[in-house]
């Protein structure tokens, strides 16, 4: 097992009622840029939806993840509003098998 601070992993989830065409959207946008290593969409719970993803910073620094974290929740506040109803996101990920 390796202990990988410079990936931050998770989900960020939405209500049921945004079209899966949108979050496909913001999925292939967010997919352009060659540190997000996975990207996924699925169900998150009964009426969640959430885009999964992996991203790969360029240094394992609290602030790097934390402006990633926060650049990113801003944007989707924005988009979606309340339908961005929440995240699992982590900074540090311990990788039981690579990529």
């Amino acid at each position: 097992m390796e202990k990988m601070t410079n990936l931050t992993t998770g989900l960020w989830k939405f209500h049921e009622s945004v079209p899966l065409e949108v979050l496909q959207e913001v999925a292939e946008e967010w997919a352009k840029d060659e540190r997000y290593k996975y990207l996924y969409i699925r169900w998150a719970s009964k009426d969640q939806r959430a885009i999964g993803f992996t991203y790969e910073k360029e240094d394992g620094a609290k602030g790097t993840h934390e402006k990633f974290f926060e650049e990113i929740t801003d944007k989707l506040k924005k988009k979606f509003g309340n339908s961005l109803v929440g995240w699992d996101v982590s900074s540090t990920t311990y990788t039981i098998k690579g990529f």
